[in-house]
């Protein structure tokens, strides 16, 4: 009888043993494919922003602000790209190019609407919207461009000095006031 009892104690460990390890594998798996799940969950989030932001990069392809305000327009540029920088908090730097891309769109949208005039053909009118069209596939072909390659802070800094550089030569050239750089009622938290 003894026997018995310790081959059924041993029986009873052995399957005990083999389900804890069953189970063990399957909690395993359950928090890998949740990890997973997590992981493309953040991938299509983010997927969702760069797209955002390209289509309202896209929108300002062939605008035209003599025909309606392109406040509008470049608020939703704004508000994309604040949703992108956001999901990008490690990328030193693209929140102070995208802002400066966007004072210069808003610079070059002010040179269209002072360069037209009532009667302007359609080839003047054409010209006259270049810098913006030209300005708007370039910050498109940017964007997918980070997009492929990743974080870039090299490049960032390059193209925010630059757009920065446009937009004091166009305000310079037309005698403009600069436009803020930076809002001085508000202070970085520390």
């Amino acid at each position: 009888m003894d026997v018995l009892a310790l081959i059924i104690s041993v029986l009873s460990l052995l399957v005990a043993g083999v389900g804890t390890f069953l189970a063990n594998r399957r909690a395993k798996e359950a928090v890998d494919e949740s990890r997973k799940a997590s992981a493309d969950a953040r991938k299509a989030a983010l997927d969702a922003r760069w797209f955002a932001v390209q289509e309202a990069v896209q929108r300002l392809i062939g605008f035209d602000p003599t025909a309606e305000p392109v406040g509008d327009r470049l608020a939703n540029l704004r508000i994309t790209s604040i949703a992108l920088v956001d999901q990008l908090d490690d990328w030193d730097g693209i929140d102070s190019w995208l802002e400066a891309e966007r004072t210069l769109g808003a610079t070059i949208g002010r040179q269209v609407m002072e360069a037209a005039k009532p009667g302007d053909t359609v080839d003047v009118r054409v010209e006259n919207l270049d810098p913006l069209m030209s300005w708007a596939h370039a910050l498109s072909s940017n964007l997918r461009h980070f997009r492929s390659i990743g974080h870039d802070a090299a490049a960032l800094a390059k193209l925010h000095a630059n757009a920065e550089e446009l937009v004091m030569d166009i305000h310079a050239r037309h005698r403009w006031d600069l436009p803020p750089w930076a809002n001085p009622r508000i202070q970085p938290l520390e």
